[in-house]
C-alpha cells in the first residue's frame, strides 16, 4: 500500500474492530460522489449494490464464514470508514473488520411460502442500510432452502464496489472456500495495488492539466443541452430514496445472434445497436429530438485493477439529436459515434461533465438525466467446483438512482433485457411494454437497417404502445406539433418543471390558480385564443389544449376532470375547483380513482342558474363517469353544502354512498333549524371568539399572521367596502357568492350514509354551536369529527392533504373491515 497518514486506534473505529492501527487517506471522485449521495439522503438504499447467489452442494457454513472475511482481509475497501473532514470525505481504512454470517433455515416451511420468505428477505437485506463510519462495507446473510441448496445474500455499499467487484468478491470467496476446505494455499495472485493507492493517484493525476482536450469534448458536445425526461405513470413528489423493482426478459437467441453478427458487419458492438435502440424507442415514444441517457464506463484501463475491489466505473452522457425521419442504419452510425466520442473521453470524472453544463437542480434526481442504459456480461459465470457450485441468480433491486435502467446482460443462457424501474413513478404494466417495444425495435435494426425510425410497430408490442409508437399522419401534424411544442415551453417557463409529453396534466405538474392565470394570458398572447378556465379544468394536457389551440375537438363528452383515473376503489367525486385537490390526489396514489366535477357557472355562463339545475349537473356528470355507485363525495367549505344535495339526489336514483367527506364546512341549514335565542348566542360568541383567535395568530408565527390579516381584509372589506354587482366579479367569486348562498337551507330526512367532517383545529369557536358542526343531524349513520392543525386555507396544501389523505384512507379501511 502506498503511505497514508496514520492514526492512533480510537479513531474512526467500529465497535467489532480491534486493530492498533488506521491509515487515512484521500477519497476518489467515485467515493466522494457516493458519499455525498450519502449524506444528502442518509442512509439510502438505493446506494447498495445487492445480489444473491445459489450455492449448491455440502456447505460448510463455518467455512464459507471465514472465506467470506478473507475477501475482507484481501481487499482494504471492504475495510474502510468514512469520516468528514471540513465538508471532505477522508477514508480510514482498518487493519481488521470481522463478518458474521447468519443463516437463516427455511426448510421447514412448505414451498409456496418457502419461495416467498426467501423473496421477502431478500429485499430486506437488499435495502437494509449501510453506516458509512463503521466496518465491514460488506454483510452476508445465508438461507438454507434445501438439504443441498443454499442462496447467499450478499450486500456492498457503492462506495467499496461496482458490477466488476461483485465478480471479484464471487470468485475469491469460492477460492478461499476451497482452500479453506481443503487445507491448501490459496490460488490467488498477490495484487499489486489497493484502492486506496488509486484514490491518492487519482488525486494526484486530477491536479494536472491532463482533461484540457477531454473537457473541450464535452463542453463541445453538451452545448445547449437540455435535460430529457420521459413521461411518468404517476405524479413525481419530492422525497428520499426511491422504491424501484425489476422486470426482465429473456431475449430469444436467435435474435441475440442476429444482432451480434449485424453489428460485427457494421463495424458496431451490441452495445451500440442497443443503445440506438433505446434512443430510437424513446424518440418514438415522444421524448422529443434531443435525447440524453446515461451509462456507466468500468474505468479499468489499466491491467493492474482488474483484480482490485472498489467503485472504477464512471458516467458519461450519451447525446444523440435525432432530426426528421432518419433511417435505422444512419440512426446506428450516429450512436457509433457518439459512443466512440465518449469512450475516447471516459476520464473526464461525472462531476466535471455536471459542471460544465450547469443543469437545473432538483432534490432526489440525477442532475442529468432519469434513464440509464447498461450493457455488459455477466461478472459472476457459473462457477462449479467439486464441493460446491456458485450460480449466479436475478438480484432484488434495492433502490432507484434512476427513473428507468435498462440494461442488457449477456449470461451463459443468452442476452437478458431488463428494466430497474421506480415504483412511485411508474406501473410495472408500463415498464412491461417498454421492454416489449424495445425488443420489437431490435427486431427491426435486424430486419431492415434502411427502414425509417418511425415506421409501425410489429404486433409483438402491446396495443397501447403500440398507439403511443404508431407513425404520425401527413399534413395537419406538423401543426399540432409545433403547437404543441410552442405550448410545452410556455409550460415550462411557468411552472419550472420538464414538460415529458402530450400527456403531461397541467395540475399534476403543480398548476394552481395563479399559474393557470399566467399561462393561458401566454397562450392568448401567443396564439391569439383565449382559454377558459374551464376549458382548461376539462382539457388540462398538453395534448387536450393544443387540439383546442388549433381548432381539434377533444374528448369532452362527459364534463368531468379525471385527475386520477386509475384504480378499482370506489371512486372519488370532487365538487368545485380542481386546482385545490391536486395535492390530496397524488398523495392518495394510483389505486384511488379521482374525478373533479367543474361546476356549471363556469361552463354554462350564469349564476342565474338555478339549485335545481346544479345539483342535477353535477348528478349528471358523476352518472356519466361511472354510471353506477356506489360513490365517495367530497367538498371543501361552502361547496360541501351543494354536495349535500347531490348525495340526496343520487341517493333518491338508487345510489350509494360510501362515503361523504367535509372540508372545513358548516353543515347547509344548521342556523335555520336553530331555536332563534340559541342561533344569536352562538353567532355572538363565535365572533368573539373568532375575534381573540385572530389577535392570538397576530403574534404567532409569520404563516398564522398572514392567515389573520387576510380574515381581517376580508372582514373590513365586507362591512366597509362597496358591494361590487355580480357581472364585476370574476368566476371564483361568483361561484363562492352562489355557494354560501345557495346552500343556507337543506331540508329533508337524515340521509343513510356515514360524514367524515374534517376542520381545523379551531373549529368550532364559541359556546351554544354544536360540536359536530351541524353534521349530526343529517346522517342517520353518524358524524366523524376529525380536527386537523392547520388553517382554512392550509387544509388544501401539501401537509394537511397528506393527513387528510390517510384520515379518508384510514376510515374506508374500517368500514370495510365491519
Amino acid at each position: 500500500m502506498m503511505s497514508g497518514s496514520e492514526m492512533g486506534s480510537d479513531k474512526g473505529m467500529s465497535p467489532q474492530s480491534s486493530e492498533a492501527e488506521i491509515y487515512a487517506f484521500p477519497c476518489s471522485l467515485a467515493q466522494t460522489r457516493f458519499w455525498v449521495l450519502d449524506q444528502i439522503t442518509p442512509e439510502d438504499p438505493a446506494l447498495n449494490v445487492a445480489v444473491r447467489w445459489r450455492l449448491r452442494g455440502r456447505l460448510d457454513v463455518a467455512v464459507l464464514q471465514q472465506a467470506l472475511n478473507a475477501v475482507i482481509d484481501r481487499h482494504e475497501i471492504l475495510r474502510t470508514s468514512y469520516r468528514d473532514i471540513d465538508g471532505e470525505p477522508e477514508q480510514l481504512v482498518h487493519s481488521q473488520a470481522l463478518l458474521q454470517l447468519p443463516v437463516i433455515d427455511l426448510t421447514l416451511l412448505p414451498e409456496p411460502a418457502r419461495q416467498e420468505e426467501k423473496e421477502r428477505i431478500s429485499r430486506i437485506e437488499a435495502r437494509k442500510p449501510f453506516d458509512l463510519t463503521s466496518v465491514p462495507n460488506l454483510r452476508a446473510t445465508l438461507l438454507k432452502v434445501e438439504a443441498e441448496e443454499h442462496i447467499i445474500l450478499v450486500t456492498v455499499h457503492h462506495i467499496a464496489s461496482d458490477g466488476w467487484s461483485v465478480g471479484i468478491i464471487a470468485h475469491d470467496m469460492m477460492e478461499f472456500y476451497q482452500a479453506r476446505l481443503r487445507a491448501r494455499a490459496v490460488h490467488l495472485p498477490e495484487l499489486p495495488l489497493q484502492y486506496a493507492d488509486f484514490a491518492v493517484w487519482q488525486n494526484e493525476w486530477m491536479k494536472t492539466d491532463a482533461l484540457k482536450n477531454e473537457r473541450a469534448y464535452w463542453t463541445r458536445q453538451l452545448a445547449g443541452f437540455k435535460r430529457f425526461d420521459l413521461a411518468t405513470d404517476k405524479p413525481r413528489e419530492m422525497r428520499g430514496a426511491a422504491p424501484a423493482s425489476i422486470i426482465g426478459r429473456q431475449l430469444p437467441r436467435a435474435l441475440t445472434d442476429a444482432i451480434s453478427a449485424m453489428a460485427t458487419a457494421q463495424g458496431c458492438t451490441f452495445f451500440m445497436v442497443g443503445a440506438a435502440a433505446l434512443i430510437g424507442f424513446l424518440y418514438r415514444l415522444g421524448g422529443g429530438e434531443d435525447i440524453s441517457v446515461g451509462t456507466q464506463i468500468a474505468g479499468r484501463d489499466r491491467v493492474e485493477l482488474n483484480g482490485i475491489v472498489g467503485p472504477f466505473i464512471n458516467t458519461v452522457p450519451l447525446r444523440v439529436k435525432i432530426e426528421g425521419n432518419p433511417s435505422l442504419r444512419q440512426l446506428l452510425d450516429q450512436m457509433h459515434d457518439v459512443i466512440e466520442g465518449a469512450l475516447l473521453n471516459q476520464r473526464m470524472p461525472i462531476e466535471d461533465i455536471i459542471a460544465i453544463v450547469k443543469p437545473e437542480r432538483r432534490s432526489g434526481r440525477n442532475p442529468l438525466f432519469s434513464v440509464n442504459l447498461i450493457c455488459q456480461r455477466s461478472f459472476i459465470p457459473t462457477d462449479e467446483r467439486p464441493e460446491l457450485s456458485l450460480i449466479d441468480m436475478p438480484s432484488v433491486s434495492p433502490g432507484a438512482l434512476y427513473d428507468l435502467n435498462f440494461f442488457f446482460v449477456e449470461r451463459p443462457d443468452g442476452w437478458r433485457l431488463s428494466c430497474e424501474y421506480d415504483t412511485s413513478l411508474y406501473h410495472a404494466e408500463t415498464v412491461e411494454a417498454y421492454l416489449a417495444g424495445l425488443q420489437d425495435l431490435l427486431g427491426g435494426f435486424v430486419a431492415d437497417l434502411d427502414s425509417p425510425l418511425r415506421q409501425a410497430p410489429s404486433q409483438a408490442v402491446s396495443p397501447a404502445l403500440a398507439e403511443a409508437l404508431a407513425p404520425p399522419s401527413p399534413g395537419p401534424v406538423d401543426t399540432h406539433v409545433g403547437v404543441e411544442a410552442q405550448l410545452a415551453d410556455i409550460w415550462v417557463d411557468v411552472l419550472k418543471v420538464p414538460i415529458l409529453n402530450h400527456g403531461d396534466n397541467f395540475f399534476a405538474l403543480g398548476g394552481h390558480s395563479l399559474s393557470a392565470f399566467r399561462m393561458l394570458s401566454r397562450v392568448e398572447k401567443t396564439f391569439g385564443k383565449r382559454i377558459s378556465f374551464d376549458e382548461l379544468h376539462s382539457h388540462p394536457t398538453i395534448g387536450e389544449l393544443t387540439a383546442l389551440l388549433i381548432g381539434r375537438p377533444a374528448d369532452d363528452s362527459k364534463g368531468a376532470v379525471v385527475m386520477q383515473p386509475h384504480g378499482s376503489r370506489t371512486p372519488i367525486f370532487a365538487l368545485q375547483d380542481t386546482f385545490i385537490y391536486q395535492e390530496l390526489v397524488n398523495h392518495l396514489g394510483t389505486e384511488q380513482p379521482f374525478i373533479a366535477v367543474p361546476l356549471p357557472t363556469f361552463v354554462e355562463g350564469g349564476p342565474e342558474i338555478s339549485h335545481e339545475q346544479m345539483v342535477e349537473h353535477c348528478v349528471r356528470t358523476i352518472e356519466a363517469t361511472r354510471p353506477n355507485g356506489p360513490y365517495i363525495l367530497i367538498g371543501f367549505c361552502a361547496a360541501a353544502r351543494l354536495a349535500v344535495s347531490v348525495a340526496r339526489r343520487l341517493i333518491e336514483k338508487g345510489h350509494e354512498i360510501e362515503l361523504f367527506v367535509t372540508l372545513d364546512a358548516w353543515a347547509p341549514g344548521y342556523l335555520a333549524r336553530q331555536p332563534r335565542w340559541k342561533g344569536r348566542l352562538g353567532a355572538c360568541s363565535y365572533q368573539i371568539q373568532s375575534g381573540l383567535y385572530y389577535a392570538r395568530c397576530l403574534v404567532g408565527g409569520a404563516e398564522a399572521r398572514r392567515h389573520a390579516l387576510r380574515r381581517i381584509r376580508l372582514f373590513l372589506g365586507a362591512v366597509f367596502g362597496r358591494r361590487k354587482p355580480d357581472d364585476e366579479l370574476d368566476a371564483d367569486m361568483q361561484m363562492g357568492n352562489w355557494l354560501a348562498e345557495a346552500g343556507r337551507s337543506e331540508e329533508g330526512t337524515p340521509l343513510p350514509m356515514p360524514i367524515l367532517a374534517i376542520h381545523n383545529e379551531n373549529m368550532p369557536l364559541g359556546y351554544f354551536l354544536d360540536k359536530t358542526m351541524g353534521w349530526d343531524a343529517l346522517t342517520s349513520r353518524g358524524a366523524t369529527m376529525v380536527p386537523v392543525a392547520a388553517t382554512h386555507e392550509e387544509l388544501i396544501r401539501r401537509t394537511a392533504s397528506r393527513i387528510i389523505g390517510d384520515i379518508i384512507m384510514a376510515t374506508l379501511r374500517r368500514q370495510t373491515d365491519r
